[in-house]
C-alpha cells in the first residue's frame, strides 16, 4: 500500500522523498552502527553525510557544568568524543530536512526517527540547547591568521592530545549566516539572505577570535554559533552532544529513483 504524506511517499519498507533533482528512496530500517563504544543506540542519531553514516551523536545534552578543556577530557574518558563544529551543523541540517520531509533520519540502531521523536529532537537542536564544540582558535597560518585546534585523544596521564589545522575562509563579521554555506570545518561562508533566525537555514554567527572556543546555543526564536566563547566558562546548562567514535555502516542510505 502506498501512503502519501506531504512531499513524502511511503511504501511498506521504504520512504521516498521528493527532492528538487529527483526522488530518493530510503529504507525504513538499516543496519545498526558498528562501533566499539558502548552506547544505547536509540539515544544516538546517525550523522548522515551524503549517502553514508559512519558516526552518531547523542540526542540528549549531557556532561554539563565544565569548561571547554575539562569537558573534552571527561567525554573522552567515557569513550565518547566532543563533536567538531562540522558534525553538529551537518546534523542540524539533517534534522530540519527530515522535519520538513525533505530527508530522513535514523538512530544508531538503524531505526527511522519519525513522529514525536523527530519533533522532540528538532526542538532540542533548534530551541533548547547550549553545547561546547571541539574547536578553538590560536594564532596560525590559516584565514584571519588563525589555526583551528581540536582534541583527538588522551595520553595515559589523561593529558589531552591536540591537533591543529589552518582555518578555512569563512565569514569575517558577526551576522546571520546561511547554514548551507558552511565550509568543511563547519563555519559559514555566506550571509543569510534573510537576517533573522530560521531553524535549519540560518544561525547568528560570531566570527573566530584568537584564544576563543566554539559553542552553539539555541532558545526560542534565536540560535547562535559562536566562535568567541570563553574556554574557561562553565554553566549548569552548558554541556555537549557527545558523539560515538567513528564506526562503520556499509549501507548506502539513499537510492536515486
Amino acid at each position: 500500500m502506498v501512503k502519501i504524506i506531504g512531499e513524502r511517499i511511503e511504501l511498506p519498507d521504504k520512504v521516498i522523498v521528493e527532492r528538487p533533482d529527483r526522488p530518493y528512496a530510503f529504507p525504513k530500517q538499516i543496519s545498526s552502527l558498528t562501533t566499539k563504544t558502548q552506547i544505547t543506540p536509540e539515544e544516538y542519531a546517525l550523522i548522515q553525510e551524503g549517502d553514508e553514516a559512519n558516526s552518531a551523536i547523542s540526542m540528549m545534552q549531557r556532561f554539563n557544568g565544565k569548561n571547554h578543556l575539562d569537558t573534552n577530557v571527561e567525554v573522552l574518558s567515557s569513550g565518547l568524543i566532543v563533536p567538531r563544529t562540522s558534525k553538529l551543523i551537518t546534523q542540524i541540517l539533517n534534522v530540519n530536512k527530515a522535519l520538513s520531509m525533505k530527508g530522513v533520519l535514523y538512530d544508531a540502531s538503524g531505526k527511522l526517527i519519525e513522529g514525536q521523536g523527530l519533533r522532540d529532537y528538532a526542538h532540542t537542536l533548534n530551541h533548547d540547547c547550549w553545547v561546547w564544540l571541539n574547536d578553538s582558535f590560536k594564532k596560525g597560518k590559516g584565514f584571519l591568521d588563525l589555526d583551528v585546534i581540536y582534541v583527538t585523544g588522551l595520553e595515559e596521564n589523561r593529558e589531552p592530545v591536540f591537533q591543529r589545522e589552518p582555518l578555512q575562509p569563512c565569514l569575517e563579521q558577526d551576522c546571520y549566516a546561511d547554514l548551507e554555506s558552511m565550509n568543511s570545518q563547519g563555519f559559514p561562508t555566506q550571509k543569510s539572505p534573510v537576517q533573522k533566525y530560521e531553524p535549519g537555514k540560518s544561525v547568528y554567527f560570531e566570527r573566530p577570535i584568537e584564544g576563543k572556543a566554539v559553542w552553539f546555543w539555541a532558545v526560542s526564536g534565536y540560535a547562535d554559533l559562536s566562535c568567541s566563547g570563553d574556554p574557561q566558562d562553565t554553566g549548569a546548562r552548558l554541556g555537549v552532544f557527545a558523539s560515538c567514535a567513528e564506526g562503520a555502516n556499509a549501507e548506502k542510505l539513499g537510492d536515486k529513483k
